[in-house]
């Protein structure tokens, strides 16, 4: 039984590498994690630091859980193949969940070994031993909790699951940045602290600082955890996105884009596009929950804010008009994502060229996710009573967004759209370079634009972005 497990978990990892390996992923999170070590080593003891690595820690791994990871375990792609082999369906899941457990583990090492190699002199030997692993028994039991509400919505509720994720996302950001604001008051909690007790960091961390009897609850949730994920079931491949209201209201303007917009030999890939793309399931999954992150700053600015007209709204309205280029990446990559990639002979037998694909696959992009972003952006900012930023700032930052789309899609997108199967898409793309780079010039555009632009300035501003647009839609790098 062992043997064919670790046959079956070796396979595994082999396809894993072919779509790339996860050392750069794991190089920012180090990274990150050892800045916000030395930002916080000299004013935590022992078990606020604790809690605080761990804490963190569990917020890091909720995004990849609610992805790639989590599709591990929901969805296996070579079910059907594996079935045919002299192999028990206990072995299938065991790999399935080694394969789980050796990601996670390489995920909780990147974070936590820099929090346990710099931790205050409080901490000893056993104690930096232990983080890292109790931080896996706590990722254990958060892969089970947010792997099987998978399973239980996505069977049932799918887009309601979509916007349980991004209430999530949006949620991990403020919590994070609670825990960055309050460090003083974190400096004086006590593993007996009633406020945290309820909190699981808080069981992991009293584990960390006190050993012993404390060990009793992580290593319950450990082993509970690894038996539930042993139970989630592994199908081939589930039903889509279901077309729902929100695609029904959008429809108007793909209608309008068609007309006034899309060129004849541009249609085909904007209508598949437009309309495959968001029903893949994956996609949804992966992208959409990240708008959660704007929508975290929005409600930190919004409840910052003393009156409507307060400066502090604006200027976090503004930074979002100009900062949802940062997303694009994360949404490109995953343009060739499909769980049906055999269907992509559409595409390559299709009467067109290479770029006439790419103009209609990045029209179908901004017109189906950039725009209705930017329009809920318009409305919420006339909401607040911000008109005369939205009638300076609006009109620029959407160009801005197609500009950037255009720009983008040759260096992030790999293949075809809708032509790679999950464990296949290739993701080879300096992410912390490139996002770095995007967040630094986008928010010092927003800072500049919000302080200096006026409303004859943005017009003129916006047609220069609208020819330089242009210009590039006459001669993009298509990758069919």
């Amino acid at each position: 039984m062992l043997r064919r497990t670790w046959i079956l978990f070796g396979a595994r990892l082999a396809m894993a590498r072919r779509g790339g390996g996860p050392i750069p992923a794991l190089l920012f999170l180090s990274a990150l994690a050892a800045g916000l070590a030395l930002l916080v080593r000299d004013l935590l003891p022992a078990f606020p630091y604790a809690f605080f690595a761990l804490a963190t820690g569990a917020l890091v791994l909720g995004p990849p859980l609610l992805s790639d990871l989590g599709a591990i375990l929901r969805q296996d792609p070579g079910l059907e193949w594996l079935a045919a082999l002299p192999a028990r369906a206990t072995e299938r899941t065991l790999a399935r969940v080694l394969h789980l457990g050796l990601l996670l583990a390489a995920l909780v090492g990147a974070w936590c070994a820099p929090f346990a190699l710099l931790a205050p002199e409080a901490f000893g030997l056993a104690a930096r031993l232990g983080l890292p692993a109790l931080a896996l028994a706590q990722g254990l039991g958060l892969a089970a909790l947010l792997i099987w509400a998978q399973q239980l919505f996505l069977a049932r509720a799918q887009a309601l699951f979509v916007l349980f994720e991004t209430a999530l996302f949006a949620g991990l950001v403020i919590a994070l940045l609670a825990l960055l604001g309050r460090l003083p008051e974190l400096a004086r909690l006590t593993p007996d602290a009633a406020a945290i007790a309820w909190l699981p960091p808080a069981w992991f961390a009293t584990a960390v600082v006190r050993g012993g009897g404390a060990l009793v609850v992580p290593a319950i949730v450990c082993l509970a955890s690894v038996g539930a994920l042993l139970a989630v079931p592994a199908s081939e491949q589930r039903p889509g996105v279901r077309r729902g209201a929100f695609e029904r209201a959008l429809e108007p303007l793909r209608r309008l884009a068609r007309r006034l917009w899309v060129r004849e030999e541009e249609r085909g890939a904007f209508e598949l596009v437009f309309a495959a793309l968001p029903r893949e399931r994956e996609v949804a999954l992966r992208t959409l929950p990240m708008l959660g992150i704007p929508l975290a700053f929005l409600l930190l600015g919004a409840s910052g804010a003393q009156a409507p007209g307060d400066a502090w709204r604006g200027d976090v309205l503004a930074l979002l008009l100009f900062t949802v280029g940062i997303y694009l990446p994360l949404l490109l990559t995953h343009v060739p994502l499909s769980e049906t990639p055999e269907a992509a002979w559409i595409l390559r037998l299709a009467p067109r060229t290479s770029e006439a694909l790419v103009r209609g696959t990045i029209k179908a992009l901004f017109v189906r996710w950039l725009l209705p972003l930017y329009l809920g952006l318009l409305i919420l900012g006339l909401a607040l009573g911000q008109g005369g930023l939205i009638a300076r700032l609006w009109l620029p930052a959407t160009l801005l967004g197609l500009l950037l789309l255009r720009a983008l899609y040759p260096r992030c997108v790999r293949g075809l759209p809708l032509s790679k199967a999950p464990d296949e898409l290739r993701v080879e793309i300096d992410w912390a370079g490139l996002l770095s780079t995007l967040a630094v010039a986008l928010t010092l555009l927003a800072v500049l634009a919000n302080r200096f632009l006026s409303w004859p300035m943005g017009l003129a501003f916006a047609l220069l972005l609208a020819v330089a647009e242009r210009v590039l839609s006459a001669r993009p790098s298509a990758r069919g």
